[in-house]
Parts: structure tokens; sequence; C-alpha cells
């Protein structure tokens, strides 16, 4: 197992990296390929920009550097770009930073560099003198292996406390094994990253579940009423009813995971836990336990799928006459508890009206149970 310091070297390996010293920030790019990056946000440098500042946020490393300064922790991993970054112009050799995207993003706006993109420029902290000196030059590490880089990035980000979002690990993944989901190269892969393979097959069936939605038109991420909905949907595909419901299997992975006949289910499920920004999603990670009640239940689906109800398909549901008779019991043994006393208190006006709403409450009870007279025929 590789064990990383706060320099990015590997105990028990030497890496072949060069260092680099006094990298000007504005040599330096955000990596377009950063799993982070949504699939449909573009690939250059102001949209990037606007995301890593707007929505991951980088208020933190933002207000640490300009009190601090801009400390040699982590190693800002990067590669060289290729070709010139402007039409007719040669600035130098600039770099594809892999790994520091975020502390990239803060130095750059303490630089004065603007996002630009006509939307309004983020708040900047005041810069102590002391930290001025540290934020206009770099060091950067190159010529890191590739699956050495995958090994840091996931003991970084997949598994330890700077973890990304799911949808991020999923990518990350399935852009390394090269569509190569068998047993062998997925328990290798989740060795490297230090997690198991029933998590990383969780990650990688629900992001090619998704796309297989996307492929067959059952599923538009520009139509999603929220940005962030992975999270649920991946969270809800790991129910045992809801991949009964799918049709899903886990292993072995397969490019469409979802069979054939089950794509019907998958645009009912990515309707009901994602939506669209016309119809609303109806069940979210909070309501797996309601939504398995109703899934095994034909009556309760048949009413949730005309009502898109979760709460009122539960009536339909064992899981809510579960709920019903703890209710019951709990007021019997309620009313067992009062009956040593009661005499006593018999006459008095509030014993006397709970009385009276509990015979009103016992008889609608008896109407409620009773057959209806036509179905005794």
């Amino acid at each position: 197992m590789l064990v990383y310091n706060s320099h990015g070297v590997t105990e028990g390996r030497t890496m072949a990296i060069e260092i680099r010293h006094d990298v000007p920030v504005k040599q330096l790019l955000f990596d377009p390929h950063n799993p982070r990056l949504p699939e449909l946000l573009g690939k250059n440098q102001t949209e990037i920009f606007r995301f890593l500042v707007s929505e991951i946020g980088i208020q933190d490393v933002l207000q640490s550097i300009a009190a601090s300064g801009m400390i040699e922790g982590d190693p800002v991993i990067a590669r060289e770009a290729e070709g010139k970054t402007k039409a007719g112009s040669d600035e130098g050799k600039r770099y594809y930073v892999i790994e520091g995207n975020r502390r990239l993003a803060a130095l750059k706006l303490l630089n004065g560099e603007r996002i630009g993109d006509g939307q309004e420029e983020p708040a900047l902290p005041n810069l102590a003198p002391a930290a001025a000196n540290t934020v206009q030059k770099l060091t950067i590490q190159l010529g890191w292996p590739e699956t050495d880089i995958d090994a840091y990035l996931g003991y970084k980000h997949v598994t330890a406390t700077r973890e990304w979002p799911p949808e991020a690990k999923a990518r990350f993944v399935i852009d390394r094994v090269k569509g190569d989901f068998s047993t062998n190269t997925l328990s290798d892969f989740a060795k490297r990253l230090g997690t198991t393979p029933p998590t990383l097959r969780r990650w990688i069936v629900a992001y090619l579940a998704l796309k297989q939605a996307q492929t067959k038109g059952l599923f538009d991420p520009q139509e999603a009423p929220a940005k962030r909905y992975f999270g649920t949907f991946y969270t809800l595909l790991g129910s045992q009813e809801v991949q009964k419901f799918l049709g899903l299997k886990s292993d072995p992975v397969a490019e469409n995971p979802v069979p054939k006949d089950k794509l019907p289910e998958l645009a009912e499920f990515i309707s009901w836990v994602i939506g669209t920004k016309k119809k609303v999603p109806v069940v979210n990670s909070r309501k797996q336990q309601e939504l398995d009640a109703v899934l095994s239940s034909p009556s309760a689906l048949r009413h949730f799928r005309s009502r898109r109800d979760l709460d009122a398909a539960l009536l339909y549901t064992e899981f809510n006459a579960r709920e019903i008779s703890d209710k019951l019991l709990s007021a019997a043994y309620g009313i067992e508890e009062c009956l040593p006393k009661l005499f006593d208190v018999r006459k008095d006006p509030n014993v006397v009206g709970a009385i009276g709403a509990l015979d009103v409450a016992y008889q609608k009870m008896k109407r409620n149970t009773e057959e209806p007279q036509n179905a005794k025929a």
C-alpha cells in the first residue's frame, strides 16, 4: 500500500517526479478533466473557474491563503499543456493543474484575476502583507505516473476526508478502467482506492444507469431541476427493492445495467427521484423505507404511479398497516393504564369529555372496519 506524506512522496516507492519552483500563477490552468466537473460543463477556463468558485466553493481556501499565505503542504500536481493557449502567441509553457484546482482558483483571484463571465465577481478578503509574496508563484510537481496519480487522488478525494461527491467518484473510476468492468479489474482498482469492490460497483452502476437513460432519451440532465441530483439517485439505487424494480444487477457490471424491458421503469424511477423542471421529484433519500414499501406492494405502486404521492400510496401498503396497528395498540395500552383510577375521577368534566371522544372514535373505527353491504353479496 502506498503512503503519502505532505509533499506527495510515496513512502515505499521512489517516483521520478520533477519539482519546479516559482511558476507564475498566470501560467497555470484548471484541469478540464477534473472529475468534480459536471459533464455538461464546458471545458473552457472561464466556465471551470466559475464552477469552482460558485458551485464547489473556495471560500475556506481563499480566507486561509489571504491570511497566512500559500503554505507548501499538499502537492500541486500538474502536467504540461500542449500547444499555445492563444492563437498567434506564445506566453511560455503552461501547465494543467491536476491536483490543487481550488487553491489555484483562490490564487488567481488574489492576484487580481477575475472570472470575467459577466456574473457577479466574488468578494475578496484583505491580503495580509506577509502573504502577498506567496501568492504570485507556486511550486508544482510534474511527471507523476498515471497509476500514482490515480492512487493519490483516490486516497485524498475518494476515501479520505476531502471527499468528492459520488458522481465525481464514479466518473473518476469509469474514466480509468476504460470499459473493463471485470471482477479482477474492479478488485484491483478498489484496492488502489482503499475501498471495497461492492462500493465501487455501486458508484459505477449508478453512473452507467443514468448514462443509459440519457442515451435512450429517457433523461436530460439539462432538464433536471437541481444540479446535484446524482447523490439521491445513487443512494436510492442501493435498495434491494429498487434494484428488483429495475431488474438491476451490479455483478457483473454491464455497460447498460438496466435490462431493455425495464427501461420504462427506469424512466419512472428517474422521474420520481430527479424529476424535471416541469415535474418536480417526489422522493428523496430520506424516503428510502417508504419507497421500498410502495414498490413491494402492487396496489400501492399503482396508486403511486397515477398520483405521484408517496404518502398517499403508503395507505395501500403493509407498511401503513404496521403503523396503524402500533397506534391502536398504544391507545389500548394507554386506556388499560387509566382503568384502575377511572372510577374515582369518573365525574370529572375533562374525563367525561375524553370518554365521549373515545366512544366517538370507537364508533368510527367500527364503521371503517365493517364490510360494505354490497360487498357481502
